[in-house]
């Protein structure tokens, strides 16, 4: 019974692999020029829960890690040109906390994906 327990295993595993995303290349943004740092991002998170959450009503692609009670992380990876992003005044990465209501708890912003991502691992784990 173990032999078929091991090969179910290995079929499972094999079949949620190849269901895992290993970079993000499409993406509901006219023009998008910051695919490195949205899959640097994507890459050094996606093992803490983070999950590519890009959606066409955005101004730019996002992450997203849904926490518990209804609260949720975002990280909004925006264009490199700022004359393509919604203000050019604006950074270029910027990290929220949503409460289960929607309502905005936090909002830090950061010019540099490895500060965000030793700011997140940090609090994070």
């Amino acid at each position: 019974m173990g032999k078929v327990n091991a090969l179910f295993q290995d079929e499972q595993e094999a079949r949620e692999e190849a269901q895992m995303i290993y970079e993000i290349t499409d993406v509901p943004h006219g023009d998008y020029d910051n695919f490195d740092m949205l899959n640097k991002l994507f890459h050094a998170l996606a093992p803490h829960g983070w999950q590519n959450s890009s959606w066409k009503n955005d101004t730019c692609p996002s992450l997203i890690k849904e926490e518990m009670h209804g609260n949720a992380c975002r990280i909004f990876v925006d264009y490199i040109n700022p004359e393509m992003r919604e203000s050019p005044d604006w950074g270029l990465l910027y990290f929220t906390i949503e409460d289960a209501e929607g309502y905005l708890v936090i909002q830090e912003g950061f010019e540099d994906a490895d500060e965000l991502i030793r700011y997140l691992t940090k609090k994070l784990n």
